[in-house]
């Protein structure tokens, strides 16, 4: 008799199909497979459609927003791409892990009523969460024809796996298909945890955008005399040793970036001196500091409305190529030079920045 009732309700799973409980060797059938096997092609497409939709989130919202805070972090006009680059991709990899770790979905498969299980039929877990997620760097891919290996995969396989579902032994259902005690528990728990992504995120976006605000102000460097000043982004810093003339002296330290203003009275030369004629002083001196100097065509602009003159300056100082940004202003009372320099190499990546920094000078308001 026991061996009848051992043998009378053998699973109709295919064999080595199991889902494991705990440290001890008690298994059940994995039902999630049986189930994943009767899905046709309709499942690669809720797949699919899940994906575009959580591609579009990260690339144009997530990417967005990373952007946007790197841009003010970096309180100028480009970011360092970089570092946009660099966020981007670890939060991208943070959004598969997390939300399919602990909930089994992305936003993407919410929409679309599709969830990441394992053989239970519950969310996979962290473990199983990064093994998927590390292989969808590689198979869905959107330089590899829009993911094209994953769909390949899910396609040929009889359980509709992606190549990260087989790795992790996870399967992608139907949300309906699920028993209704797993579909109330785990719906209620990952809309929570949707919903609170979603806020999360909102008030993250002010918070992060208003604390850089306050952390990254651009600083207002004045000159001895108190008399004209520029602003210049918070990685800016006053440095008196670089020059013991200059009226301002700023540097940024980490991308080797330097700004001097020297500022002269009209009464110290003759009155029929002109800005060109200044310009040329000044031109000649500096050269004769460079070894093999070479002076770019000047331009007549205007600074905060005052009359002055710009030319770039190429030359070397002890052996090292080094790339200038000169400016003369013309104010009411005085003449000014704005030296700006850094490396040649650096300068294409500095020059607008150093011009913004320049374009900022003007005569302080008492």
């Amino acid at each position: 008799m026991e061996e009848h009732d051992l043998t009378k309700n053998q699973s109709v799973v295919a064999p080595g199909e199991y889902a494991t409980h705990g440290s001890y060797d008690r298994r059940e059938p994995d039902k999630m497979a049986v189930l994943s096997e009767t899905y046709g092609a309709s499942i690669f497409f809720r797949r699919w459609a899940a994906w575009i939709i959580d591609f579009i989130l990260i690339v144009f919202g997530y990417e967005g927003l990373v952007f946007f805070v790197v841009k003010k972090a970096a309180a100028a006009e480009t970011p360092n791409m970089g570092m946009v680059l660099g966020i981007f991709l670890i939060g991208s990899f943070c959004y598969y892990l997390l939300l399919e770790g602990l909930t089994g979905y992305t936003l993407g498969k919410f929409v679309l009523r599709i969830q990441v299980v394992n053989g239970e039929g519950r969310p996979p877990g962290m473990a199983k969460s990064l093994i998927r997620t590390l292989i969808h760097l590689v198979d869905t891919n959107p330089l590899l024809i829009w993911g094209l290996p994953a769909g390949i995969c899910v396609l040929a396989t009889p359980k509709k796996q992606r190549l990260g579902d087989i790795a992790a032994n996870t399967y992608v259902v139907k949300v309906r298909d699920l028993r209704a005690v797993n579909r109330q528990k785990t719906g209620i728990f990952t809309g929570a945890i949707i919903l609170m992504t979603i806020i999360s995120v909102i008030y993250a976006a002010f918070f992060i955008s208003s604390l850089i605000t306050q952390i990254v102000k651009p600083e207002v460097f004045v000159s001895k005399d108190n008399q004209f000043a520029v602003t210049a982004p918070w990685s800016w810093s006053r440095d008196d040793t670089m020059n013991e003339d200059a009226d301002i002296s700023i540097q940024n330290k980490i991308s080797e970036r330097y700004l001097i203003v020297i500022s002269e009275p009209k009464s110290d030369f003759d009155s029929s001196m002109t800005l060109q004629e200044y310009k040329q002083i000044i031109q000649d001196h500096i050269e004769s500091g460079l070894t093999n100097p070479e002076s770019g065509g000047a331009s007549n602009i205007a600074v905060n409305g005052y009359p002055a003159i710009e030319f770039t300056l190429k030359g070397e100082v002890e052996d090292v190529p080094i790339m200038y940004n000169v400016t003369m202003i013309e104010t009411p009372s005085h003449y000014h030079q704005v030296l700006a320099w850094t490396y040649s190499s650096r300068y294409g990546r500095a020059e607008k920045e150093l011009r913004k920094i320049r374009d900022s000078f003007r005569e302080v308001k008492r």
